[in-house]
């Protein structure tokens, strides 16, 4: 027998249920209605977090699914579902067999399709470039591999070589097992510049092109296009060498070359003193010297594109600044190209930029100049000069590389930005002119 009571303390309601059970004993339990409230809360709790986190596995899964479908499908396999659809769609509603059929056909050519999806490729395919860089307006060469290391015979197919914006494609034959096809491949460069090559891809497609299946293939390449560059004369002649430096015109208390002796002056060091001197003239005099400097050639390559009258003008000056640098890099010479970083137009006054090619090797030095591009977000040829001095000290000549539409007064304070005993000459680059040279006086200050 069981009887069951319930109360009303505040708001709690309370339950007691009294059971007797068959031995005479009596057992009762009692349960609030808070904690069968709160065991209702925790199961719809933990309801909840399943739904999620099952939701989330069904977004996942389906993502992952419509992307698959999206990379194999092509715009004639969407065409083919469209119609599938549609006809499916009308021809129950309007009970057109017609639809219905136009509609099955569909069906059947993409289960047709889905077969050549399936597998491995049967190819193994190596791409390499010939040369990493070429100079503009010569064809790189590349070849592409194709062979066969399977069991079974390969069956025609299609090879694809992206090349920069482009792409370069080639028909691959029946291959039978260990056999291997060698394609040559020709890549224009017409332009000097910075191209990404590869990676090589395949592509395994049905007879309708409904479905293809693409597989990547070796890396990607960078192929460098070097500015077109001329033999410049030796800049050497006449040029003093020794393993300390340059010797310049500036007088210093301590160096290599001893230029004369003066009178002694409160701290000058005593080591400096020449005994021989002072003997004869009864005076402390003092060994004076010039001051040797590490000799650098600086070629500041100016990017502002207002001041180029088209894209040759600017490629004429990138090759003079690439035949300057490389005729430099042979002599011997330390050489350091700077050209204008690129600095948005609300921060041109306050913000400066400056970019610093590798100058120690031919090779790495045009392939930097392969990727340089005029823009009107530059900094200017003056400020650039500022910048340069701030920077560096051991310049011993300058040039600046410039177009045509350069005004003579930036070139000027281009140049004035340098110390006195800094050489510095001014290149011009127009290709409708003919070639000349001309000499302009430093203002005297």
């Amino acid at each position: 027998m069981a009887t069951s009571t319930r109360r009303r303390r505040g708001d709690t309601h309370t339950r007691t249920r009294t059971e007797h059970t068959r031995t005479g004993h009596t057992r009762a339990t009692t349960r609030t209605h808070t904690q069968v409230a709160d065991e209702v809360h925790g199961r719809w709790v933990a309801l909840g977090l399943w739904a999620l986190r099952v939701a989330r596995t069904v977004t996942r899964w389906s993502t992952a699914a419509w992307a698959t479908v999206r990379s194999v499908t092509t715009a004639a396999g969407w065409a083919v579902f469209a119609w599938t659809v549609a006809g499916l769609i009308v021809g129950l509603a309007f009970g057109w067999a017609e639809f219905l059929i136009g509609a099955a056909v569909g069906f059947v050519l993409l289960l047709i399709a889905l077969p050549f999806l399936l597998g491995r490729e049967p190819y193994e395919v190596d791409f390499r470039l010939l040369h990493e860089s070429v100079v503009a307006g010569h064809d790189a060469a590349a070849e592409i591999v194709v062979r066969n290391p399977n069991a079974r015979v390969a069956l025609p197919g299609r090879v694809d070589v992206p090349v920069g914006e482009g792409l370069i494609d080639f028909h691959v034959p029946l291959l039978r097992r260990g056999h291997e096809h060698t394609e040559p491949v020709v890549i224009p460069a017409a332009r000097r510049g910075i191209i990404d090559v590869g990676p090589a891809t395949t592509v395994r497609s049905d007879p309708m092109r409904l479905l293809q299946r693409t597989f990547h293939w070796a890396d990607v390449q960078t192929l460098y296009i070097h500015p077109v560059t001329i033999a410049v004369p030796s800049t050497s002649q006449g040029f003093v060498r020794d393993l300390e430096g340059r010797s310049t015109r500036s007088l210093t208390n301590e160096d290599i070359s001893f230029h004369a002796v003066r009178e002694y002056a409160r701290g000058d060091a005593q080591r400096q003193i020449h005994w021989k001197s002072t003997a004869k003239t009864g005076t402390l005099m003092v060994r004076q010297f010039e001051e040797t400097r590490r000799s650098t050639l600086s070629i500041v390559l100016d990017l502002d594109e207002a001041n180029y009258a088209d894209d040759q003008e600017f490629e004429m000056a990138v090759s003079a600044a690439g035949s300057l640098a490389v005729r430099a890099i042979r002599d011997g010479r330390d050489v350091q190209v700077v050209v204008s970083g690129e600095v948005p137009e609300f921060a041109r006054t306050s913000v400066r930029s400056l970019e610093q090619a590798r100058g120690r090797h031919p090779r790495r030095l045009l392939d930097d100049l392969s990727g340089v591009e005029a823009s009107l977000q530059v900094v200017s040829m003056p400020t650039l000069t500022r910048m340069l001095v701030e920077v560096t000290q051991d310049t011993s000549l300058a040039f600046l590389v410039t177009g045509s539409h350069a005004t003579l007064a930036d070139i000027a304070s281009a140049a004035l930005a340098f110390p006195g005993d800094v050489g510095v000459a001014a290149v011009v680059c127009d290709p409708r002119r003919s070639p000349a040279s001309m000499r302009w006086a430093t203002p005297a200050c």
